[in-house]
């Protein structure tokens, strides 16, 4: 196993048979009211081609299906490919697929307008946040946008992420730039934001391929 296999599993892992999906699907109302950064964020991408990373049950994905032609649902999890599986049944435009945890595959080259992750990418090692970044440049269309909600927290790297707060693994504002710098995407817009009375703990980042 690799060192990025060996982040995903270490990431993943607590996420597994978690009661967490369906305790947040209660409160998932409360980050699309018309207020809210992340939504008036998303009106500034085209969305017609578009892949949720990191989908969880679809919780998300839910308020998005009526307006991407194609919708991509990506996790690493099998039991939560299975749950969207079922829950988008209807829908022949999402696509789902279990991915490797750290890349799009098997997305095609050049295939997607918008890509978006809420409440997951937080979650991510550095290597793993690197790693998406990269391949976000290969999947977007010339154009297309990223919305990521990552961490800002500089954490000790000497703990698991599941001590710090709020779960938060280790990222800051420079470190994001620059793997993106490095990626070829150009940042549209950065915001610190608080959870849970944390102030400045995460940063919801737009994301533009030149």
């Amino acid at each position: 196993m690799d060192s990025l296999e060996q982040s995903v599993a270490l990431v993943a892992e607590p996420w597994r048979g978690s009661g967490y999906y369906d305790e947040a699907e209660a409160w998932t109302f409360l980050y699309w009211s018309d207020e809210y950064l992340v939504v008036r964020l998303l009106r500034q991408m085209d969305l017609t081609a578009t892949l949720e990373l990191a989908c969880g049950h679809g919780r998300h994905a839910e308020r998005v299906v009526g307006q991407a032609k194609r919708l991509v649902l990506m996790d690493v999890l099998q039991e939560n490919v299975d749950f969207c599986r079922a829950r988008f049944a209807d829908h022949p435009e999402v696509e789902i697929y279990r991915n490797s945890g750290y890349d799009f595959a098997p997305v095609e080259a050049a295939s997607l307008t918008a890509i978006f992750s809420y409440d997951a990418m937080v979650h991510f090692s550095p290597d793993i946040v690197e790693a998406y970044l990269i391949d976000s440049a290969r999947v977007l269309k010339p154009g297309g946008m990223a919305l990521y909600h990552h961490s800002n927290y500089d954490a000790p790297p000497d703990r698991h992420y599941g001590q710090n707060p709020h779960a938060r693994n280790h990222m800051t504002e420079a470190l994001f730039r620059d793997y993106a710098a490095r990626a070829g995407l150009e940042i549209v817009s950065t915001t610190a934001v608080p959870w849970s009375g944390v102030e400045d703990l995460d940063r919801i980042t737009l994301l533009r391929r030149p």
